[in-house]
């Protein structure tokens, strides 16, 4: 911690830069593009309608639950309607005032939830897998690994000047491990004759030129992480190129020299490093769970009740304790809705909370038999989150689009809500299927720009904002992707399909049809959405 503070002291003039850059922006002195270089190395950028975004960035999207309130309170004091969760596990406070940036960043300094990197050419957030530490097919907990990397990378200055973003992950489990095939760098937790460590992958990304990533090390011991990982950062910040952005990213590094050639360089790295790992804090799961509050009633004859449990609660591998999935509209919270929230995490003393790739929120650990007071507490307190928890729309993920985005092109959210209504009119057509359309939704992603915000590249189905002229009309329109999908046997990146430029209007029509069609599939055949539309990427439309 002293070195962390430390740390913020040496950056605090480039929190005072950011700041001044701002009043000149206000005063027309400089442009936008001039203020971005200021905000964007600590995820800070404008957003449309002269207000800013703060990407608060939280390893794996974990916060302790006083971490939360602490957030939520700072969102009430500086008078920030809501927060937004990013499909990278960060969470963005939305419309801040350009006159509240640096005293936000102070408070939440103050609480240990600090600015640097989470945008620009840095070091970007630690994705880790939502249910890592409480899944019974899991190996080991691999939160208390990452957040050694935060830390210990917080005060590398090297990794906040690169030529172009760093992006590392963790997963604890092989089904996750085709996740950390599309990261800069990514680690899946492995144990050998009960000696634990990570298989690497290196070269995976997401974006123009996306790649799945290559075997780097089949086994690294778990002493040797940090200096992996600070191995990567000096050979990015020497090698990474600073002259043609479009060929930044290290994945064009490991392109150009093949993997086998860069693992030789990689090790090169590797062995003249001596850093040792920082302090490793595991996680007391024990102690969280004697602490979840217990009720006395555990059942619920309600049908709703036992289609929300069957729709949002997870097994863990401790006795009488689940997981709990809270669906959030297009990851946006407002901060009454939070605050409410935060009430519930105190009711049933839930310990954690977590942001997922999806969007949602996840409480690691509550106790069984919580749940029907949890149903009822959120259906009085909070409906749009439960509504969510049934609603087709729900499971779509789409960007903030350009309402919201300096950078947006269409309006992602308002096609992935037209195409909700479209899946839910199906979905009471034939309500047989209904759990299997909510299910497969998720593979659905939208962007509104050719950005990867939404994790398009690794899309069963994917559609991406662009203008085309149409019979000389210059029309909204959205490019289509298919055959994203990354499992044990298949890992395929999501193909353009040439000839599907279409009218926004005409997109919810074609995700209707192509469900329609897999469900006729299934009449015959067993297959998922995502090995679906691998199948069909090739077909001519």
């Amino acid at each position: 911690m002293e070195r962390i503070t430390k740390k913020l002291h040496e950056i605090e003039k480039q929190y005072l830069e950011l700041e001044n850059g701002i009043i000149d922006y206000s005063n027309n002195t400089i442009k936008s593009p001039d203020l971005k270089k200021m905000g964007s190395k600590f995820g800070i950028y404008e957003q449309k309608g002269k207000k800013m975004m703060l990407r608060l960035k939280a390893v794996g999207g974990e916060l302790s639950k006083e971490n939360f309130k602490d957030l939520i309170a700072i969102m009430f004091k500086q008078d920030i309607p809501f927060l937004h969760l990013s499909t990278r596990q960060n969470y963005q406070l939305h419309e801040v005032d350009f006159d509240k940036v640096k005293s936000t960043i102070e408070l939440c300094n103050s609480k240990k939830m600090y600015f640097r990197g989470g945008g620009g050419n840095t070091f970007r957030s630690i994705l880790v897998s939502t249910y890592t530490g409480v899944d019974k097919k899991s190996n080991f907990d691999v939160t208390p690994y990452a957040k050694m990397i935060e830390n210990e990378v917080f005060l590398i200055d090297k990794a906040f000047d690169f030529g172009r973003k760093l992006k590392i992950g963790f997963a604890n489990s092989l089904e996750d491990e085709f996740v950390m095939a599309v990261q800069d760098m990514g680690f899946v937790a492995k144990e050998i004759n009960g000696k634990r460590g990570f298989k690497v992958f290196a070269g995976g990304g997401m974006g123009r030129g996306s790649k799945i990533g290559h075997i780097l090390i089949e086994f690294l011991p778990e002493e040797d992480l940090l200096r992996a990982v600070k191995a990567m950062i000096e050979l990015f910040y020497d090698r990474g190129d600073r002259v043609n952005r479009m060929q930044a990213r290290l994945r064009f590094l490991v392109e150009k020299m093949g993997i086998d050639g860069f693992r030789k360089l990689f090790m090169e790295y590797f062995n003249k490093e001596t850093i040792d790992n920082g302090t490793i804090e595991t996680v007391n799961y024990p102690d969280f769970i004697s602490n979840l509050t217990k009720f006395d009633s555990n059942n619920s004859n309600d049908e709703n009740y036992r289609q929300w449990t069957d729709l949002c609660v997870k097994e863990t591998k401790f006795k009488d304790v689940v997981s709990l999935v809270l669906y959030v509209k297009n990851g946006d919270l407002s901060k009454e809705h939070a605050q409410k929230l935060a009430n519930l995490l105190d009711e049933i003393n839930a310990p954690l909370i977590r942001a997922t790739i999806n969007q949602n929120l996840v409480l690691p650990v509550v106790h069984n038999s919580a749940l029907p007071y949890i149903y009822e507490f959120l259906n009085n307190e909070i409906p749009e989150i439960m509504s969510e928890s049934f609603s087709i729309r729900g499971q779509i993920r789409a960007c903030v689009g350009a309402k919201v985005c300096m950078i947006g092109v269409q309006d992602s959210v308002s096609v992935a809500d037209a195409i909700g209504i479209e899946l839910d009119n199906l979905a009471k057509q034939y309500p047989q299927y209904r759990k299997i359309i909510f299910k497969e939704a998720k593979n659905i992603r939208i962007s509104g720009c050719p950005s990867s915000c939404a994790g398009i590249p690794v899309a069963p189905l994917g559609f991406i904002g662009l203008k085309r002229k149409i019979n000389d009309v210059l029309t909204d329109c959205m490019q289509v992707y298919m055959g994203g999908i990354l499992t044990e046997s298949i890992q395929s990146l999501a193909f353009e399909i040439p000839n599907l430029i279409i009218p926004i209007d005409e997109v919810p029509v074609l995700v209707k049809r192509l469900f329609e069609d897999y469900l006729e599939m299934l009449q015959v055949y067993d297959l998922t959405f995502a090995q679906y539309m691998y199948e069909r990427r090739l077909e001519e439309f």
